[in-house]
């Protein structure tokens, strides 16, 4: 059976949250690479489910003793959209998101500007969460 769709769903509600938060912590999980180089350095996954923010950290230390610590993924769910903010790696991060049932206009570039993101249909552009504040009283 494949992935089921949410695109019906015109509101958030908890259900759908619930669900869009186990395809955002599988994929992250899955994302994570089995070796990092150098072995000194480890991904580490953080979830806050209260607050709907999801990352993948690098930490460590380098050979030169270096400190290492910095998202390498960070995916938000506000106003029931799926808010990729950050993404370092390979993995097309919305594509996991799709093959596990989050339509991809429910999910916004966050790491693109408005002006970028709207040149993409197949995703929310995100532009009324911005001009309206929304994203400030979501996080607020």
């Amino acid at each position: 059976m494949g992935p089921q769709s949410y695109t019906s769903l015109n509101e958030p509600n908890e259900m759908v949250a619930t669900q869009y938060q186990q395809a955002i912590i599988d994929s992250l999980l899955e994302s994570i690479p089995t070796n990092v180089i150098p072995d000194t350095l480890q991904i580490v996954p953080v979830f806050d489910l209260q607050s709907n923010r999801y990352q993948l950290l690098c930490q460590g230390w380098t050979s030169g003793e270096k400190r290492v610590f910095h998202p390498v993924i960070h995916i938000e769910i506000i106003n029931g959209k799926v808010w990729i903010q950050h993404n370092q790696t390979d993995v097309d991060i919305g594509e996991e998101l799709s093959n596990r049932g989050i339509p991809k206009s429910q999910m916004v570039l966050g790491l693109h500007p408005p002006s970028i993101r709207e040149l993409n249909p197949i995703y929310d552009p995100g532009a009324d969460e911005l001009d309206n504040g929304a994203i400030k009283s979501a996080i607020y």
